[in-house]
């Protein structure tokens, strides 16, 4: 099978390529299938990088091991190197094998913002066609080259060979990477060009004045880089929280890489930790590069509570001021994205593509299908809402299918379907009684404030768990909201348990699709969630019970619903303070839905006010 040739962990075999119409000496192709840890290999490749057009620390032999090094369960390398007859190193293609039979992408497709052959121009054309002709002799059907510079001689070389190793090419835009070229930035009184911004960082300097100085430090060796790689982590972690999406990072795959990156580059200087501080407090940090004459804003951060001083663009405009005072550099790359604060830095560009090579002409056309399709449906906002929409639908089938089975899942989708017909929804509602006799206790537990760094904190420690990611980025949102509150019950330093608080009177809820009334003094329990690694520990009812007996002690009235099906959560709170008083039920028919329920606490909602909660 190709999947187990391409695997085989420690081997390698050699061929000379050479075409009718080249007039250079021929290549000796090697190909292994690892990273080899060899300074021999290090210092021929760098020294290959260095002659290239446009270097990248991303083209580096320090990159593609720490690649290796973190991701090693889920990537396979494929290395081809290209010697000349002397031995001299002149090609290197670091590519990777997936678990799907038959495609290989770049080895740094998922973490270099570029990503390239590499070899000198009079090489190029050869080289790729060495490497194409060895990929069609192992079977490999599809090539994905993601992040490939559009000005890179390599896409010409791909193009000229594909057709004559039996690929057909397709390529499209992947990214603008934005730039700023200091010799085209406005010039101060002495001639020297002035970083973008320096009127923010004035008023955030005046702003900050009685908390500290505010001062900016950049660590590159690794003992210096390695206590602040932390504290970057969970920052950046807790911004994306904020912002509505999870960050790489709470991947325990990105931290390894990061943290293997941060040690190998920071033998030669090439990485960059920089952080703005208020005093000793840290607001922004920026994990990047100086390499050759490039500086590169790799993944920036910073501390949500200090975000009305932008402090991400004071951090940005300070390091370009810095770069500006370093002769060696020209510019600084901003990278992959479009995000709004690039464009008022920026006053150059550089294109990538997303290019893929496919043996097959069906699969060839359903790529270009795509692409075609995906920008027409931009074109109409509506459209690519419902597209979004269905895409979400089917992720979340996709997800219950390899978790639950194919059977859990059509009863899962019968269900959802059957419910647009017909469908009766039970909640039960209970009172706080006072502390029980015997309640469950355990003095390794402690009930703290929500915030965002124990958001973070369980998206790290519960990377995978999509339920969970679901939850922390709806408490998040809520976290900027009025009239709520938030609280996490920790294990230590670990969370295992979240809860929210409310007022009773005038809460939405969402079974019911209706507003409740109560008495003043009553305050609601929702939306409770125990990570799925900490469930079964008892910690919803130590969570429920510990918030009941804080709100008692504030002279509130607690009260908590639960959905009457779901069995485990009324389990939990038999064993707490609280009991049950009544029950709504709310029943829908074709669209239609109506209230039923023992006391006349609520008020029908219209069709306007449906959450989406889950």
């Amino acid at each position: 099978m190709v999947a187990s040739c391409l695997r085989k962990p420690s081997t390698a075999f050699s061929y000379s390529i050479r075409r009718a119409w080249q007039r250079v000496e021929p290549l000796r192709l090697v190909v292994l299938h690892d990273i080899p840890e060899d300074q021999n290999l290090r210092g021929q490749w760098n020294a290959l990088v260095e002659r290239v057009d446009q270097p990248q620390v991303f083209f580096t032999y320090e990159w593609a091991l720490a690649v290796q090094r973190a991701y090693h369960t889920e990537l396979h390398p494929l290395l081809f190197l290209a010697y000349d007859e002397q031995d001299n190193l002149l090609g290197v293609a670091a590519l990777a094998t997936h678990p799907e039979p038959r495609r290989v992408s770049f080895l740094s497709a998922t973490t270099g913002d570029y990503c390239d052959f590499l070899s000198l121009s009079e090489h190029k054309r050869e080289f790729v066609a060495g490497v194409l002709v060895e990929l069609r002799k192992q079977g490999v059907e599809s090539i994905t080259m993601t992040n490939l510079p559009a000005d890179s001689k390599t896409v010409s070389a791909i193009r000229a060979e594909s057709a004559q190793t039996g690929y057909r090419c397709f390529a499209r835009t992947a990214y603008v990477c934005a730039q700023v070229e200091f010799q085209k930035l406005e010039k101060g009184q002495d001639g020297k060009p002035v970083a973008p911004g320096q009127k923010r960082v004035r008023r955030f300097v005046k702003a900050v004045a009685g908390e500290g100085p505010l001062r900016l430090e950049h660590s590159r060796s690794w003992d210096a880089v390695a206590p602040v790689l932390p504290q970057f982590m969970q920052a950046h972690v807790a911004r994306f929280l904020e912002i509505g999406r999870i960050s790489n990072i709470a991947s325990p795959l990105r931290r390894v890489f990061l943290q293997e990156l941060a040690k190998l580059l920071s033998d030669s200087q090439w990485l960059v930790m920089s952080r703005l501080r208020i005093g000793e407090e840290p607001v922004a940090w920026h994990y990047g590069f100086q390499f050759h004459d490039n500086w590169f804003w790799y993944q920036p951060t910073f501390d949500s509570r200090q975000e009305k001083h932008w402090p991400g663009f004071c951090l940005l405009t300070q390091v370009i001021q810095d770069a500006i005072e370093n002769p060696a550099l020209t510019r600084l790359d901003l990278g992959l994205g479009s995000e709004a604060y690039k464009a008022k830095f920026a006053n150059g560009s550089r294109e990538t593509l997303y290019l893929t090579l496919h043996r097959s002409v069906l699969a060839h056309s359903a790529a270009v299908l795509r692409h075609c399709i995906t920008e027409a449906i931009k074109a109409y906002p509506t459209l690519e809402r419902f597209a979004t929409g269905m895409r979400h639908s089917l992720q979340v089938l996709r997800r219950r299918f390899r978790s639950q089975g194919l059977a859990n899942t059509l009863r899962f989708a019968a269900k959802r379907l059957g419910g647009l017909v017909w469908s009766r929804e039970e909640v039960v509602f209970s009172e706080w009684e006072g502390d029980p006799p015997g309640a469950l206790r355990s003095q390794d537990v402690h009930l703290r404030p929500l915030d965002l760094n124990q958001l973070a904190i369980t998206a790290m420690e519960s990377n995978g768990d999509e339920r969970t990611a679901d939850y922390l980025l709806r408490s998040a949102k809520r976290l900027r909201a009025a009239g709520v509150t938030g609280f996490v019950l920790l294990q230590g330093e670990s969370p295992v348990h979240f809860a929210w608080v409310a007022a009773f009177n005038g809460f939405h809820c969402s079974e019911l699709n209706a507003a409740l009334q109560g008495p003043a003094d009553s305050v609601l329990l929702f939306d409770c969630w125990t990570p799925t690694a900490a469930r079964g520990h008892g910690y919803y009812s130590q969570a429920v019970d510990l918030v009941a007996r804080e709100l008692q002690e504030q002279g509130k009235t607690p009260w908590i619903f639960s959905a009457g099906s779901n069995v485990e959560s009324l389990r939990g709170l038999a064993k707490t303070g609280f009991r049950p008083r009544y029950s709504l039920v709310r029943k829908r028919l074709l669209g239609w839905q109506w209230v039923e329920g023992s006391l006349p606490w609520v008020k029908e909602a219209h069709g306007s006010e449906v959450s989406a909660h889950i």
